[in-house]
Formats: C-alpha cells, structure tokens, sequence
C-alpha cells in the first residue's frame, strides 16, 4: 500500500494548506503520488512548468524538511511523509476548530 493510498485526503489538506504557496502545493501533490522519489525532469514534465519554477520552489520544500533529495544515478525527490503528515493533522485539526453551520 502507497503512502497516498493510506492517506486519501493527503492533495485535499496539502490544497488547502496555508502554510504552502500553489508551486509548492503542485510539487508536493505530484511527490506524494511515487513512493521511490522522482527526478526533476520528471516533476517538470508533469507540472509543465520551467526548470527555473520548479527549482525555486523545491529549494523551498526542502529548506522546509517537505521534501528530502537522494543521490541515485540522478537526484530523486520525494516527500518527507512525516512532515506532509503535519499538513493533513493541521487541516484536520481546522475543520475541528471550524464550527458548523
């Protein structure tokens, strides 16, 4: 079972998350979908985004601990599923807090 696959609403709270700007947001919804990681060029094909965009915003999700960078025979990118976890349990915790109508 995927990391995705046993957290369904992972994309719905990294969507709505405050705390992540839209490059970012679409970075991680792309990562958490592939388990082993992935390689930029990958990621930029899947976002149709510049090379530039993307690495502006990975710098940021791995200052951050989202994401972590392994050598293979390239980098490979994948989440910190730890720390994307934080995500989900804040939105959680916000509907929580969030009184109904």
């Amino acid at each position: 079972m995927t990391f995705l696959e046993r957290n369904p609403l992972l994309p719905y709270a990294i969507e709505n998350s405050k705390l992540l700007s839209n490059g970012q947001k679409k970075i991680l919804n792309i990562l958490v979908q592939f388990d082993t990681g992935i390689p930029i060029s990958q990621i930029m094909e899947l976002m149709n985004s510049s090379k530039q965009t993307i690495h502006f915003n990975m710098k940021k999700l791995l200052q951050r601990h989202y994401v972590l960078r392994e050598r293979e025979m390239v980098f490979v990118y994948k989440v910190n599923q730890s720390k994307v976890l934080e995500i989900s349990e804040r939105e959680e915790q916000t509907r929580k807090a969030t009184p109904s109508k």
